[in-house]
């Protein structure tokens, strides 16, 4: 049994809103001590042939430094839930309904997590059937969670009994944050061995090493969303504002 430190839910130059190269995301993610990253490109523009280029160009891409995870986020024809599979898993289509996707990701033997809950207000048109064959929910998204994990996240994954997932959302370099799963795998470090530990249930959440969970209460916990609550207003101006000057720039 090894232990090791994985990033999930992190896009390449292979989504259209992303930039990065595979191959220096492999090395910029080893750099930051992290074994395998759990990658997540959305499903506008794939297909079963571009899926298979994909994965090879992972495994390629892998020899820069961290072992590169391929997967797909596939959107519901709303864009509103988000669902991010990994695994031995045939391409299921852009825009395919949400229980029909879990019920074929669980039929290859595959991992499937509800990506950023509060993103659009997803969790209010989540089936109660999903929870039956999702594998986990993201407890953390840093991207849009902010400085702490979501207390309803983690109270909504520990009641379904489904791994709650740290993730990133990662498009962009900048974007990196000490967020990781930690993984038990039972071989060697291999996409399976990785996929497998998850399914498993053999993970869990940690930033620096140390559990999250309990940062969902306490001091930490109010400390965080207090200074959430000034960055985010902040953060949008200023995105206005760039967005503003992008536009006249054009």
């Amino acid at each position: 049994m090894s232990q090791i430190r994985a990033a999930f839910h992190v896009h390449s130059e292979w989504s259209y809103d992303a930039q990065l190269p595979l191959g220096e995301l492999a090395a910029l993610f080893a750099r930051n001590n992290y074994d395998a990253v759990f990658m997540c490109e959305h499903d506008r523009g794939f297909s079963a042939e571009r899926l298979r280029a994909y994965a090879a160009a992972c495994e390629e891409a892998s020899a820069e430094g961290a072992l590169l995870i391929p997967g797909i986020e596939y959107a519901d024809r709303q864009d509103r839930v988000h669902i991010p599979v990994w695994g031995d898993v045939p391409f299921a289509g852009e825009g395919t309904q949400t229980g029909r996707l879990l019920a074929g990701v669980c039929e290859h033997g595959g991992v499937s997590v509800l990506a950023h809950p509060v993103r659009r207000d997803a969790w209010e048109v989540v089936d109660p059937q999903w929870l039956r064959l999702l594998t986990g929910i993201e407890i953390w998204t840093r991207k849009w969670d902010g400085w702490a994990p979501n207390a309803r996240a983690c109270e909504w994954a520990s009641h379904a009994g489904l791994l709650g997932v740290a993730a990133l959302d990662l498009h962009k370099a900048r974007q990196l944050f000490p967020l990781a799963m930690s993984l038990e795998l039972t071989g060697a470090l291999s996409v399976e061995a990785c996929v497998e530990a998850v399914r498993d249930g053999h993970a869990r959440a940690v930033i620096r090493g140390l559990p999250t969970a309990p940062l969902t209460r306490g001091g930490f916990a109010r400390a965080a969303r207090a200074v959430e609550r000034t960055r985010r207003p902040v953060w949008r101006t200023g995105r206005s504002v760039l967005d503003r000057f992008s536009t006249a720039e054009t």
